[in-house]
């Protein structure tokens, strides 16, 4: 699980132009697992073979900077590689791969070289890290012409040192944060800033999900009927802010004070929306409200749940013995946001429910405490079954419910 970006020094210019086609046909393929959404990617030019690309997976995180995957050069003495599905990238071999010269790009960060070349360093702050250099290459994505697909050249980080701390298959990360790195704003000129999602649920009741997209520019749904969210960015921070304000349980209000929700300084405080993340994470004395009176009402609504054991990155959990009931009699969460719009979990997205191997249902709130003063974000399962648009520009986010399975 990709928490958080841990802060660098980057750039803060947007790189020129340099992609090659209009982006409003470009839908990058997202293929949920079960613990992230992987963007499908086909990566360079390889000649005497069919097809002439390499095809990865990256991690879809809008809370990262940059577009990142291993490199071949991570297995020689001294660098690092992570397991992965499939073999780290043969960037050599490619014909479109070109490395940045040393301080000669806007990308760069300057006097931050390895060789000749152009070099990064991105570290999360549950131990995850990746260190490379930066080059051009060229990814070829679906597009809404289905006999072909559209290729695009943006600069990609190339890891030599790498190490992911919670594997699902990905080969890297695709950044989709305010960072002038992140793809979105690597093709600002036909995108025009404007991004969209649908994601389906991460569980998925034994079943494997379907794929969705990415929509960018005017391929992105209409805004009509969805709610109107501010999304603020801080500096140094790659994050889309927005502001939580108060919790509700099946329609009731908590009244959590929404100053346990505040920015307190950097990388401090205040809430995010990252798909990056699991599952959601709120302020600890805001959580601490929350589970207390979460606890209650299902102490009323179904006798038959016995508290449990926390699941790794899930705090309140229940056991349930036959007949198991699914999630029959869990209450829906909403996340209110100043403005009065409004993220309305269903049961479904709200809790995981699973069989567990004594013969026991198992039932787990998908939302847990942060740290006691850390940011509080908003994950992936708690934004599926809703369609996101970003506007970057405006510095606007739209969002409504909808059949993601569908979309």
């Amino acid at each position: 699980m990709i928490r958080r970006l841990l802060l660098s020094s980057w750039p803060k210019r947007n790189p020129s132009n340099n992609t090659s086609v209009d982006l409003k046909v470009i839908r990058p393929v997202l293929e949920p697992t079960n613990s992230a959404y992987l963007v499908k990617i086909h990566l360079g030019t390889f000649s005497g073979q069919q097809p002439t690309y390499k095809e990865y997976h990256l991690h879809f995180d809008t809370g990262s900077r940059m577009i990142w995957l291993q490199c071949e050069d991570c297995a020689k003495p001294g660098n690092t590689c992570f397991q992965q599905s499939g073999v780290p990238y043969p960037n050599r071999r490619s014909t479109s791969y070109e490395p940045l010269p040393c301080d000669d790009h806007l990308l760069c960060i300057p006097g931050r070289c390895i060789g000749t070349h152009c070099s990064y360093i991105v570290e999360y702050d549950e131990g995850s890290y990746s260190r490379g250099i930066l080059a051009y290459e060229t990814l070829k994505f679906e597009s809404s012409q289905q006999q072909r697909g559209e290729m695009v050249r943006v600069v990609i980080g190339c890891g030599h040192q790498n190490k992911m701390v919670e594997f699902t298959e990905e080969a890297g990360v695709f950044g989709m944060s305010w960072s002038a790195y992140s793809f979105v704003n690597q093709v600002t000129g036909h995108s025009q800033g404007r991004f969209s999602y649908c994601l389906p649920p991460l569980t998925s009741d034994g079943f494997r999900q379907a794929s969705t997209v990415l929509r960018f520019g005017s391929d992105a749904p209409r805004i009509t009927g969805l709610h109107r969210l501010p999304i603020r960015q801080h500096t140094g921070e790659p994050h889309y802010y927005v502001d939580l304000q108060d919790i509700s349980i099946s329609g009731r209000r908590l009244n959590i004070p929404s100053a346990y929700f505040a920015k307190t300084g950097l990388d401090k405080g205040g809430c995010i929306i990252d798909t990056g993340t699991s599952f959601t994470f709120i302020s600890r004395p805001a959580y601490n409200i929350l589970k207390q009176q979460m606890m209650q009402h299902l102490a009323i609504a179904d006798s038959s749940l016995q508290i449990g054991r926390s699941r790794r990155h899930l705090d309140l959990c229940y056991k349930r013995n036959p007949p198991f009931k699914g999630y029959n009699h869990l209450p829906t969460v909403t996340f209110h946001f100043a403005g009065g719009a409004n993220l309305m979990l269903q049961r479904d997205i709200a809790f995981i429910v699973w069989e567990g191997n004594r013969g026991r249902e198992i039932v787990c709130m998908g939302i847990s405490p942060t740290d006691e003063d850390d940011v509080s974000i908003i994950g992936a399962q708690s934004q599926a079954n809703h369609v996101f648009v970003f506007n970057l520009p405006a510095r606007v986010l739209y969002f409504g419910p909808r059949n993601c399975r569908n979309s």
